[in-house]
């Protein structure tokens, strides 16, 4: 291809970018803004934010044309699947700017409004790049748009505690994107191409180079993901971080990540190859083990939503592992259903730490008697359910979606390990119901009077969400 063709094929891919222009024209806009106003009124900027992704949503549901060419030199493929994707972070950024709206001025960044929003601007057109990413030097670059303003926002309430957790995630972050670097070295060195296609030439070989390869590849995401083995800096940073950045790095950088792995494993076949598979098998149920057995001994709510989000990430993996159509509405939904349930959890940790001060379960008892909680009350107690995988909720769609696909994959090669891990996967499932119930049990342990005053515009959206759960447990169809 020569200058010609390759500037032309830039051209002609920019109306497929509009979503990340949009975005990256409106970080710029809100950062100036911020600069040339810096002694007013920022609420407003979170207003302009969330006009910003609304309107984002809307172009991408109604107006985005999905392309199954290679975009950009090769680098990037935005098909409609990419876009259903890229609605969902924004639902995230939208969930996250709603919430950083409401609470202000009782939450703690006051001083940093316009960098707050920047830095989760620049996260979420992180996310879209990795979505639409088609080759892991781009892959690369988005996870490092995403990660080097999640240390930052870590480390926001500038105390001791935030910037130990901000460190240790740095540390880990670098690490793993040095190994998936690395990683992207050899698969280069190996097939000559640093796109997802290359390395379908060595899917079916047992060559131990080309599966170091991609072990060193996938580790990084897992890092983005939370997953074992590198899921030791979930619990400190959730526990340390501003609520809305806990809330955020819960979902937006897991459904991105969770996309580029699925496209990456679709595009190369490598599940193909039977050690690859053991590989993420094995980290997802050491991810879901270690999750659910150490928030058994959490009394708080963050590093109880910390813990059970290293065990989501474990589902996740299996859901990966089987590269069919069932599996690829599976993650959709379960994603869909794991961002709603996340949301609602700690939209409501960030209402009690604002009125009492902690996050331990023992600060919720009685909550639940108050008149406000005939609102938030049951939302609360069915995201809870969601997040087991219980009915009535989506979440209980979302695993069973997962599991069948799995029992699919293994009624077709008869691999035993398949059955294993999906008994494993529903034993992990019981386990959460000790610590998840923990948090509606607190809710109404006594019934007492109890001061506690939610937010008048967190409190409806908590209902909202819960009723969302609900919904999509009865009409699945709406998302798939």
């Amino acid at each position: 291809m020569d200058l010609l063709s390759k500037l032309n094929n830039i051209i002609e891919s920019l109306p497929y970018l509009f979503s990340e222009g949009w975005l990256t024209l409106a970080l710029i806009v809100l950062l100036t803004l911020d600069l040339c106003y810096s002694n007013g009124n920022k609420r407003m900027l979170y207003v302009l934010a969330i006009i910003t992704v609304i309107v984002d949503i809307i172009y991408l549901a109604f107006f985005a044309i999905p392309s199954f060419d290679q975009l950009m030199m090769f680098t990037i493929v935005n098909t409609s699947w990419s876009i259903k994707l890229k609605i969902l972070v924004d639902f995230c950024a939208l969930l996250l700017f709603y919430q950083l709206w409401a609470r202000h001025p009782k939450s703690q960044h006051e001083k940093g409004e316009g960098e707050w929003i920047v830095l989760a601007l620049g996260m979420l057109i992180g996310g879209h790049v990795l979505i639409i990413a088609n080759d892991f030097v781009l892959a690369i670059l988005a996870m490092e748009l995403i990660s080097l303003p999640s240390y930052l926002l870590t480390a926001f309430k500038n105390n001791k505690i935030g910037t130990e957790a901000a460190i240790k995630y740095f540390i880990f972050g670098a690490i793993s994107t040095a190994i998936t670097i690395y990683g992207a070295s050899l698969m280069y060195g190996l097939t000559g191409g640093v796109d997802l296609q290359s390395a379908a030439t060595f899917a079916d070989q047992n060559s131990v180079l080309f599966m170091l390869a991609v072990i060193f590849i996938v580790i990084g995401f897992l890092f983005k993901l939370g997953a074992f083995p590198m899921h030791v800096w979930v619990p400190d940073v959730y526990q340390s971080a501003p609520i809305e950045a806990v809330a955020f790095f819960s979902t937006m950088p897991k459904v991105a990540s969770t996309i580029f792995l699925y496209r990456f494993f679709y595009f190369s076949e490598v599940c193909n190859n039977p050690y690859i598979s053991y590989f993420l098998l094995l980290a997802a149920l050491f991810s879901m083990f270690i999750g659910n057995l150490s928030a058994l001994y959490q009394k708080g709510m963050r590093r109880l939503m910390g813990y059970s989000s290293i065990a989501g990430a474990g589902f996740i993996l299996i859901g990966i592992v089987n590269i069919n159509d069932m599996s690829s509405y599976a993650l959709y939904y379960f994603l869909w259903a794991y961002v709603i349930g996340n949301f609602a959890i700690f939209y409501f940790i960030g209402e009690v730490e604002d009125q009492t001060g902690d996050d331990r379960l023992e600060s919720i008892k009685g909550i639940g008697w108050t008149n406000a909680s005939l609102i938030w009350g049951p939302a609360i107690v069915v995201s809870a359910i969601s997040l087991i995988g219980l009915p009535p909720a989506a979440g209980f769609t979302g695993k069973l979606l997962i599991f069948s696909s799995l029992w699919d994959l293994y009624m077709s090669n008869s691999e035993i390990y398949y059955a294993i891990v999906m008994v494993l996967g529903l034993l992990n499932t019981a386990i959460s119901i000790a610590y998840y119930i923990k948090i509606p049990f607190n809710i109404y342990h006594r019934k007492e009077k109890v001061n506690i005053t939610f937010n008048p515009y967190i409190t409806p959206l908590i209902f909202i969400l819960g009723l969302s759960l609900f919904i999509l447990f009865i009409i699945p169809s709406i998302i798939l």
